[in-house]
């Protein structure tokens, strides 16, 4: 197109549409520039999401590292575990034979013997001496258990817990066995007491005074103040206890609050 018929073009858009669409006319003629296709971004709700997906991730690694750790923390008690069974079997043999539970008692007595069994093998021979009360304890106890003899299941089963405990020492349990022997003593409290026998209840109270004495500045050490102050009160009271019932009355509070000082070491 020469200059003169450029000319005559212009003035006639300018006739028809006048200055102010002029550059809309030029631009309708002028060859389409390339769109740029821009990268696509995620907006500010799906970078939430996507943050709080990690955030469940990270914590479930962490329940995981917790529950390690926990597994470890159980791993490095040096108890034998059949031992500690059979301090547990022993302990629901005497709940049982309390309760006049014949059926749950010859249940526990099984379990009783089967970890039994395994424990020799367990600790290696160690022991023997010990091991070889345990049977005869265990024996003992099957017999009166069978005529549903109930002081006597109760007594036995006691002195089951009491041997398991005495093995249990050398392995240095999280719980001192200090504290173990208290329940004995408590469960000696209800035996007795039953029966009337006042020269053992009195020889048990000595013990659980003496036995206080070593364990009470453990307790103190991890801060057990208030279960210290608790526990003094009821051996001083078993102390000045005179009849049978006077016995009675202090055991199950005793047993309670050998819950609270087991607590203490966990």
């Amino acid at each position: 197109m020469n200059s003169s018929t450029k000319i005559i073009v212009i003035g006639s858009l300018l006739g028809t549409l006048g200055i102010a669409g002029l550059p809309k006319a030029i631009s309708i003629n002028q060859p389409q520039l390339p769109v740029a296709i821009m990268p696509q971004h995620y907006s500010s709700t799906q970078m939430m999401i996507n943050q709080d997906k990690n955030v469940e991730v990270n914590e479930e690694r962490e329940k995981l590292d917790t529950a390690n750790d926990a597994d470890t923390e159980v791993n490095d008690d040096k108890v034998p575990t059949f031992l500690s069974q059979v301090g547990e079997y022993g302990e629901s043999a005497y709940d049982m034979a309390k309760a006049n539970d014949w059926t749950k008692a010859t249940a526990n007595l099984s379990l009783l013997e089967n970890a039994t069994k395994s424990l020799h093998t367990e600790i290696k021979g160690d022991n023997k001496t010990q091991l070889a009360q345990l049977d005869s304890k265990i024996a003992a106890l099957d017999k009166v258990v069978t005529a549903k003899n109930r002081i006597s299941a109760m007594r036995d089963a006691n002195q089951v817990t009491l041997i398991a405990a005495n093995i249990t020492k050398e392995f240095e349990p999280k719980v001192p066995i200090e504290v173990t022997l208290l329940d004995y003593y408590g469960r000696e409290l209800e035996i007795w007491s039953a029966t009337g026998n006042t020269s053992q209840l009195k020889k048990t109270a000595s013990e659980m005074r003496r036995t206080w004495n070593e364990v009470r500045p453990s307790i103190l050490a991890r801060g057990g103040t208030a279960q210290v102050q608790k526990f003094d009160g009821l051996v001083a009271s078993v102390e000045a206890a005179k009849s049978s019932k006077d016995y009675d009355r202090l055991a199950t509070p005793v047993l309670d609050e050998v819950d609270n000082l087991e607590k203490v070491f966990k």
